[in-house]
């Protein structure tokens, strides 16, 4: 009778401590991978901000006068960063066009517009341009240095920043 009870003592006391320290583990065992997922998406469309001019008025015909310099058009202003009228993501054609750009799930999409819900679910993303100083710290005026902040959130909540310099060349 006394093995019964301290085997019933035993194994109560074994399920209190799975239910404390191993189970609440378990559920944070996915946030790795939701991590590395989220800065897969992050990096792919950092890849795609940076791949575009540094400015609407920046020459796309590889003219040697580019905006802000002397003889060229001047560089957009910074309270204009953002889209240019109506364009959407699919026309971006310079960095600052992706300013204040947040997409969450479902509506997550690359830029091609291929649905990326299924891939990504509970995923989204913002993004942040600001000109900036070689320090990456953000000023109001217009600098040859645009920072892109790319935000990546996942389904758990957390946010996973990534930031890059795009410079005036």
């Amino acid at each position: 009778m006394i093995e019964l009870i301290l085997g019933i003592v035993t194994l109560a006391i074994a399920l209190v401590l799975l239910t404390t320290l191993l189970y609440p583990q378990a559920f944070r065992s996915a946030e790795p991978v939701l991590q590395l997922r989220a800065a897969n998406l992050g990096q792919a469309l950092l890849d795609e901000v940076i791949a575009k001019s540094f400015d609407e008025n920046s020459p796309r015909n590889g003219n040697l006068i580019r905006c802000g310099e002397t003889g060229g058009p001047s560089c957009t202003l910074p309270a204009e960063l953002g889209p240019d009228g109506s364009e959407t993501r699919a026309s971006f054609n310079d960095v600052d066009d992706f300013h204040q750009l947040q997409v969450t799930f479902p509506a997550l999409s690359d830029a091609t517009g291929t649905n990326l819900a299924a891939r990504y679910p509970g995923f989204g993303f913002r993004v942040n341009v600001c000109y900036s100083n070689t320090s990456g710290q953000c000023v109001g005026s217009i600098t040859p240095y645009k920072r892109v902040l790319i935000t990546t959130i996942t389904p758990l909540g957390q946010e996973l920043a990534i930031s890059v310099i795009k410079g005036n060349y």
